[in-house]
């Protein structure tokens, strides 16, 4: 039984306990309210990161040799160049029976004449590394000469 002067401390239980209903109720209904993720983000799944597109490394590569090659001359002659001279050595030599290096006249008439400027093999080094590399328009003439052998 309740003893004189307890009845105070029953009831500021009551209202703890009804305190504590109605915030749970509140925060329930402020839950469903509110459109979100059904997951904590502090959930472990739910900051999975997303896997990364698969690329192929070769292709990545050659996109930054192109890339660089747009910005200096360097990187034309040092990186762009030798791909391009791979790239038309096997044209060369599977569709026309033309050796890139013995075959100068044959390999110029083939390949266009900025594209041999690129690949011909007495090309020498760019005196100023800085200077600019080739343009977008260059770069899509190249290939396209390269496709067209």
């Amino acid at each position: 039984m309740l003893r004189p002067g307890d009845h105070e401390l029953a009831l500021d239980a009551w209202v703890l306990a009804f305190g504590a209903v109605g915030l749970a109720t509140l925060v329930d209904a402020t839950r469903s309210a509110l459109p979100g993720p059904d997951r904590s983000p502090l959930d472990p799944s739910a900051s999975t990161p997303e896997p990364a597109p698969l690329q192929v490394p070769e292709l990545a590569r050659v996109e930054r040799i192109v890339a660089l090659a747009q910005e200096s001359a360097f990187d034309v002659h040092y990186r762009l160049r030798p791909l391009l001279r791979e790239i038309a050595e096997h044209r060369l030599s599977t569709r026309r029976g033309i050796d890139l290096d013995t075959g100068a006249d044959e390999a110029r008439e083939a390949l266009g004449e900025s594209l041999w400027e690129l690949v011909r093999p007495e090309r020498e080094r760019p005196s100023y590394h800085f200077a600019s590399g080739l343009s977008l328009p260059e770069l899509r003439a190249t290939v396209e000469a390269l496709e067209a052998v």
